[in-house]
């Protein structure tokens, strides 16, 4: 079952200055930070987050998508039979498991499921 939208999140290249800016503008501050990999901010009811190009789905930039799933080879088999590319699994240990795919219209998404 589809739990929520998990995050949403843009590619940065310096994590500092990004961080800075969407807490200086908008008043986002820190919820969580993975050094220079990721950054998650309070966006109210939604989680914002910034990614390293190491961590993110999309080498090209641009938003992402994560939607938070509870069992992960269900929603694999759906992607499968529905035309979706799978781009990438990782496994993060403690932290759970993503797959990112590109949807039928070419669309990054990334799927997240807790360890």
């Amino acid at each position: 079952m589809l739990k929520r939208v998990q995050s949403v999140y843009y590619t940065v290249k310096d994590m500092n200055r990004a961080a800075a800016f969407y807490d200086q503008v908008f008043g986002m501050k820190l919820k969580f930070r993975d050094g220079d990999k990721w950054t998650q901010l309070d966006a109210g009811n939604v989680s914002f987050a910034l990614s390293s190009a190491e961590e993110s789905a999309s080498a090209e930039g641009g938003a992402v998508v994560a939607f938070e799933v509870d069992d992960m080879a269900v929603y694999e088999a759906k992607l499968a039979s529905a035309g979706a590319t799978v781009i990438q699994r990782r496994d993060m240990g403690s932290h759970g498991k993503v797959v990112a795919f590109k949807d039928t219209e070419g669309n990054i998404v990334q799927l997240f499921a807790k360890a």
